[in-house]
């Protein structure tokens, strides 16, 4: 089972109201054109409105549970002929070679890969995916040494909501290694039914920030060229206090 298979349905709910990043992705694949390619789509939060918008899109993740709630959105949507689902790990899934005009990672996803093999693995298979003139976007959060400091793996509750007839609290720590670029994120679960019964489900894992130039000189060596950064959706000047870091590239060969 992957690792991820478990948290699939909190991970559909912890996104399910998050839209923020959506009009700024269907500007640049207006511009762009299709088809589009989005890497660790995860439960399909973002294939379903570029969709619905008229593009073809295709999805890789690696968790069938994943792809699974993506499908069940995608067919209660009627979005089946122009939404293609792919089981994969963006480090080594094959892809036909030229097929997209505009490929992306969305928020914070790319942190996922933590090694700089990884790292270059994907942006290969994206830069592979693309035409010669396509658009490739990475949406990272704007690492803050002042926050990062303050993580000491401290247990918060970030929210609550009900999910399949049960209440869910999910809390969070996070213990950070600047040194590493490093965060170690605990998600804890909290279900509980009408009659009272609790069940806690544990997630680890750890994402790896990057820093601006950091990002450019990735690209570079992945056959890229840094066109812009952005330090929000709404296309705000990259600086210091931006609260994302958005990197838009295009192949160089």
């Amino acid at each position: 089972m992957n690792a991820y298979d478990p948290f699939a349905r909190f991970y559909d709910a912890d996104l399910r109201d998050y839209h923020e990043d959506v009009p700024f992705l269907r500007e640049l694949a207006r511009r762009s054109g299709g088809p589009l390619l989005e890497l660790m789509c995860g439960t399909g939060r973002l294939l379903l409105p570029l969709a619905e918008a008229g593009f073809a899109i295709t999805g890789v993740d690696h968790s069938p549970a994943m792809l699974a709630i993506a499908r069940e959105h995608v067919q209660a949507a009627g979005l089946q002929a122009q939404v293609t689902l792919i089981e994969g790990d963006v480090r080594t899934v094959s892809l036909p070679e030229g097929a997209f005009n505009l490929a992306f990672v969305g928020v914070n996803s790319f942190m996922h890969l933590e090694t700089v093999r990884d790292q270059l693995a994907c942006l290969s298979i994206a830069r592979r995916a693309l035409q010669r003139r396509g658009l490739l976007v990475i949406d990272l959060f704007n690492p803050n040494p002042a926050e990062i400091i303050r993580e000491d793996n401290r247990l918060i509750l970030e929210r609550e909501y009900e999910l399949d007839g049960r209440h869910v609290q999910k809390f969070v720590a996070i213990d950070s290694d600047t040194a590493a670029q490093l965060s170690h994120v605990t998600y804890i679960y909290d279900e509980t039914t009408a009659d009272g019964r609790l069940t806690r489900h544990t997630m680890r894992f750890s994402l790896r920030w990057l820093h601006r130039f950091e990002l450019e000189h990735l690209l570079a060596r992945a056959g890229f060229m840094l066109r812009s950064v952005y330090g929000s959706y709404d296309l705000a000047e990259y600086d210091s206090s931006s609260p994302r870091l958005i990197a838009v590239a295009t192949p160089t060969r």
